[in-house]
């Protein structure tokens, strides 16, 4: 059984379809921007859009890119701490890939992290220090 989330004022919502998978409906319209099967996420990436307070969240599985849409600023982070916070987020992410699997999908999960963070910093969330603290304990 489908059950629907707002996401707030003017930023839409997440439907859980019942599934695996879930979709994101944006504010004022019927139809899905996006559906995907939330257990093969394995990241985010947020750039900014031609548009002033428009971002493209994309969805990240294992190499590949399963949604992209462009949100209001603020939509794409509430988007991911929904994803984050369902229980089927981290169920495929639990199975250990092969040591050099493993390696490279380590590797790119940091640099999806690095990129948000200076996204932050310079977006001016994150002072520059906050943002050498976070860094070092990406790379520790």
């Amino acid at each position: 059984m489908a059950t629907q989330q707002g996401l707030g004022v003017g930023s839409g919502s997440m439907i859980d379809n019942g599934d695996g998978t879930a979709s994101y409906r944006k504010p004022a319209t019927l139809s899905q921007a996006f559906r995907v099967r939330i257990s093969e996420i394995r990241g985010f990436s947020v750039t900014k859009s031609s548009k002033m307070l428009e971002r493209t969240l994309r969805i990240m599985g294992n190499g590949t890119e399963l949604a992209s849409v462009s949100v209001n600023h603020g939509v794409a982070e509430k988007i991911e701490a929904w994803f984050r916070a369902h229980p089927d987020f981290h169920t495929a992410a639990s199975a250990q890939p092969t040591s050099a699997a493993a390696s490279q999908l380590g590797s790119r999960l940091i640099a999806d992290e690095l990129i948000k963070l200076a996204q932050l910093r310079d977006s001016s969330v994150l002072t520059e220090e906050e943002f050498g603290q976070q860094k070092a304990k990406l790379l520790a």
